[in-house]
């Protein structure tokens, strides 16, 4: 599947998934392809703007700090991915939806991709631009779930669709929000 086509995951539940699906990788691969380049951008971004937004904002918060916890979130996004896949994983099984943890680890490792380059917006000063391209990555997250869930899954009830995106989505929030207050420890110590 090539870069150009990845709006294709949110249109449609089958003609980007398919192509998805058709890769084959393994979790491994995925995880080592996809999860690890993405996953960086969020502590670049952190380290990027604790010198500059965050100095600002946080003035007695030392660059050792912010460095310190770009590693901590980089680390809790790694581990983050596996237990969200293990998390849908459970989830679809819990509905009546038979998934291998291939499937499972294949829509985790895709769905936090739009949160992880909405840190771009990090690049601004502007706080309200920053909540913004915030929430549209969320939003964008969560299409890539429920799109995921119908085609990955393949669940064939859109109703059963959007109740595994739904608890999904709840427990990637939760996770969200615990590497989002872990990169805030800095500026809050």
């Amino acid at each position: 599947m090539s870069i150009l086509q990845i709006h294709k995951l949110f249109a449609s539940s089958h003609e980007g998934w398919d192509a998805f699906a058709r890769i084959q990788a393994s979790s491994l691969k995925l995880f080592v392809f996809l999860v690890v380049p993405f996953s960086l951008i969020p502590p670049l971004m952190l380290e990027y703007a604790g010198g500059h937004i965050g100095a600002a904002m946080f003035p007695d918060t030392s660059a050792q700090a912010w460095s310190t916890a770009a590693l901590f979130f980089l680390i809790a996004e790694l581990i983050t991915v596996p237990l969200m896949a293990w998390a849908i994983k459970s989830v679809a099984n819990s509905k009546g939806v038979p998934c291998d943890y291939h499937a499972a680890f294949m829509l985790a490792a895709v769905a936090p991709v739009p949160l992880w380059l909405s840190s771009l917006a990090l690049f601004s000063d502007q706080i309200v631009l920053i909540v913004a391209i915030a929430i549209l990555g969320l939003a964008a997250s969560v299409t890539l779930i429920f799109r995921g869930a119908e085609s990955i899954l393949k669940v064939e009830e859109g109703l059963d669709a959007f109740d595994i995106a739904y608890v999904v989505t709840a427990l990637g929030l939760s996770a969200w929000a615990l590497l989002i207050m872990l990169g805030l420890v800095p500026a809050l110590a």
